[in-house]
């Protein structure tokens, strides 16, 4: 079977406006990598890789090691303090999976925030005292303060 080189040519010329299109939508779903909901993104998976490997220790799943406990928590403590800044005072744009609670309650958002600052505080405090039972409590806390955030805040 021969193909025309006109009909070869139109067929060409519509595969090729199919890529086009279909390339530019899916850069048009691509996030800015400078916006806010990029930066804070990347603070928050960071926390959450960071996080996991500390519940690694508390559910038993690795041995304990003080010295990567500690260094996790100091990690996490130092984490704790830069999302925040990425959360505009009003919400522009897309919000990411930021709930519009965000900006229609700051006080408790901020609040939660500033409470996972703390929960991350006091777990540095429990991972120098170098003991699998005194960081499994203040993992768990912060656990329980980011996922009530998370219920709170962000869209599934």
């Amino acid at each position: 079977m021969s193909v025309s080189p006109l009909r070869f040519a139109l067929l060409l010329l519509t595969l090729l406006t199919a890529l086009t299109a279909l390339t530019a939508l899916t850069a048009c779903n691509r996030l800015d990598p400078d916006s806010p909901v990029a930066q804070r993104r990347k603070v928050f998976k960071e926390m959450t890789k960071t996080r996991e490997h500390l519940m690694d220790y508390v559910k038993a799943k690795k041995d304990y090691d003080a010295d990567t406990a500690i260094r996790e928590a100091e990690t996490l403590q130092r984490l704790s303090r830069q999302p925040w800044a990425w959360f505009p005072e009003m919400k522009t744009g897309d919000a990411g999976r930021a709930k519009d609670a965000v900006w229609q309650n700051p006080e408790a958002f901020h609040q939660l925030a500033k409470q996972v600052q703390d929960d991350a505080d006091a777990l540095v405090a429990a991972s120098h005292q170098r003991s699998l039972d005194a960081l499994k409590p203040a993992t768990k806390k912060l656990e329980q303060t980011c996922t009530r955030c998370h219920d709170q805040f962000r869209q599934s």
